[in-house]
């Protein structure tokens, strides 16, 4: 927003939402994925291989003080996320304290380096395919297929949790925080849903998003103008839900138990990692990578399921577009920029 004063209101009930809703829907990952255990059922690690790997998991104070970023040109040639992550909110707060002509060029230069590392996240997910055949292939080979057991039990595991926060979650926040019913929201937001469930990608749904909320919801268009832009980048519900999700399946496939607190920091990095997320397609399964390796577990869980990420991310793409709307008119409501003859004008 380029002003500290700005995110007083409208940013910081949007960035607080952020950060809440997208915890709340990794915790609701988490729930599912342990009562569904898709990852019991086939183990991929000898005891002695799950038991060294136990052993790598961290604490609640190493993984606390992995947030830290100590030395950021490390954690950078690392890959470790969360210090950049830390880092790069620090550096953001850094720059909007000083004057703006002293930091326009290195926002330009950040901004380009931005579009360059995006590129390149593009010429990498056009390949990933050929890396994904190749170890699916490998563990086609060791296990045969009745790694297909567990994989669609994710799959079914992942939808039912991003069902549970559209069709309940979101309904209960109109109606509490919005002050407001859902049918018309549902009816109306039905379009950038489905534009974002076909497309795998909230840039694709984002301008439909943009017309929507404040043409056929009501809402302002100063606040459809911060909250979308920004939620298309930073609030990543579904996403959350798979981050969760994955974690805990990578460790069930062998037969590593988490305990309760480290899968509550699951959810602390899966929603730090989310907001760190693009809104590209298929930049949850490039993402998750880090996430396993910070917590120590085997890729091979990511491997089993980027043969059908496609499919999952398109209900993870959908809940972040809906998640977005949901947010948008919550604070419009709070802003007293509601219009709520135009939110139940069914015409419009």
């Amino acid at each position: 927003m380029g002003d500290i004063n700005a995110l007083k209101s409208i940013g910081l009930k949007t960035i607080l939402w952020f950060l809440l809703s997208s915890a709340f829907a990794a915790g609701v990952g988490l729930i599912f994925v342990n009562i569904i255990k898709p990852g019991i059922g086939i183990t991929l690690g000898s005891v002695e291989n799950a038991m060294a790997t136990e052993a790598t998991l961290p604490g609640p104070y190493e993984i606390i003080l992995g947030l830290l970023p100590i030395n950021p040109i490390k954690s950078l040639a690392d890959g470790d996320m969360m210090p950049i992550i830390v880092f790069a909110l620090i550096l953001g707060f850094a720059i909007i304290y000083l004057e703006e002509s002293r930091t326009k060029e290195l926002i330009n230069i950040i901004s380009v380096i931005t579009d360059a590392m995006l590129t390149m996240i593009g010429w990498i997910v056009k390949i990933i395919p050929f890396g994904v055949f190749g170890l699916m292939s490998v563990t086609m080979i060791k296990f045969g297929t009745s790694i297909f057991g567990p994989v669609f039990k994710f799959i079914i595991t992942d939808y039912i949790s991003a069902l549970t926060v559209t069709l309940i979650f979101y309904p209960i926040v109109l109606i509490v925080l919005g002050k407001v019913k859902p049918l018309p929201f549902f009816k109306k937001a039905f379009e950038p849903w489905l534009i974002a469930f076909s497309t795998c990608t909230s840039s694709a749904a984002l301008p439909v998003s943009m017309r929507v909320a404040p043409e056929k919801l009501g809402v302002d268009d100063k606040v459809s103008n911060f909250v979308l832009p920004l939620g298309a980048t930073a609030n990543m519900n579904g996403t959350n839900i798979y981050f969760a999700c994955i974690v805990v399946f990578a460790a069930q496939l062998y037969g590593i138990e988490l305990s309760v607190g480290q899968q509550i920091f699951i959810v602390l990095q899966g929603t730090l990692l989310s907001v760190g997320c693009a809104a590209t397609p298929q930049i949850g399964l490039i993402i998750s990578i880090s996430l396993l390796t910070q917590m120590g577990l085997p890729l091979e869980a990511t491997a089993l399921v980027a043969g059908i990420y496609r499919i999952i991310d398109q209900i993870h793409t959908a809940t972040n577009s809906l998640g977005d709307l949901v947010t948008s008119v919550i604070i419009a409501k709070s802003e007293n920029k509601l219009n709520t003859d135009d939110y139940y004008n069914m015409s419009l």
